[in-house]
Order: structure tokens, then C-alpha cells, then sequence
């Protein structure tokens, strides 16, 4: 079992990066958004043209569902952000498996270890850490080419 699909809730930041990854990689994307796919900056509607993302609830919905949606979530950036509790809460509370900021190689043992083929990538969106979304998409290539 490889890798085959990366989702994520379809924010600016982290979640654009796991996406815009998975395209670079050639792996199929989706997951849910909240409804009318808002992000801090509007409603992004190439989230279900393009990512194939559907809209679903509120945030914590949204959260929810990627969660449970996947065999596993890997967490980028600041882990006291409110959005960033709730997706490591879930993961517990789902057992769900979960690395937070992992190196490379921890990360690809990680994904081997639990024959991982849908990961949630999930993180701090861009206006809280500008930057990461750019970072968060060329360690996954870098890490899974």
C-alpha cells in the first residue's frame, strides 16, 4: 500500500501546501471545506473545481470530517492555534494517527509504519504564519518524491 491521496480542509497556509503538493506529485486530492469553501481570504471555489474538495458545515465540521476521512494527519506550524487543537483532539479522540512537524525521514517511516494512503495535512493557516503554506508544499514534495 503507497500513498495515493492527499485531503485537507482547503485553507490558505498548511492545507493549500499539502494540496498544492499532492498536484506537484501527481496524487489525487480532496477533503471537505466548510461551507461555500470559505478561507481567511474568501470563498475559493478552485478548492472544488480543481482539488475536488466538497463544502460541509462549519470549520470544526470541517475538521472533523478530514479527520475521520483519513488514515492519518500530519500537522504543520504552531500546535496552540484553536484550529490546530481541535484537528490533534480529533485524532485522539478518532485514534487516529498523527505526527506533528515531523523531519523527513520520521515522516516517510510514519506513513510506511501505518501503510497510510489518505493523509490529512492540516496546519496554521498564512495570515498566522506567513510563509507556511510554501514551506508545507516543498517538504512534501522534497520528503515524498
Amino acid at each position: 500500500m503507497k500513498l495515493h491521496k492527499i485531503i485537507s480542509g482547503g485553507q490558505t497556509g498548511a492545507d493549500m501546501g499539502g494540496l498544492l503538493a499532492a498536484k506537484e506529485l501527481d496524487l489525487e486530492t480532496g477533503g471537505t471545506a466548510p461551507k461555500n469553501f470559505m478561507t481567511e481570504e474568501s470563498s475559493n471555489w478552485e478548492l472544488k473545481t480543481i482539488y475536488g474538495l466538497v463544502a460541509r458545515g462549519n470549520y470544526a465540521q470541517r475538521t472533523y470530517h478530514n479527520v475521520n476521512n483519513s488514515d492519518a494527519t500530519v500537522v504543520f506550524g504552531d500546535i496552540t492555534t484553536p484550529g490546530t487543537k481541535l484537528t490533534i483532539r480529533l485524532c485522539n479522540e478518532l485514534m487516529k494517527p498523527l505526527r506533528i512537524n515531523p523531519p523527513t525521514k520520521s515522516l516517510l517511516v510514519f506513513l510506511e509504519d501505518h501503510q497510510i494512503q489518505v493523509l490529512n495535512v492540516a496546519g496554521n493557516r498564512e495570515s498566522k504564519d506567513p510563509g507556511i503554506e510554501e514551506r508545507v508544499k516543498e517538504f512534501l514534495v522534497e520528503a515524498l518524491s
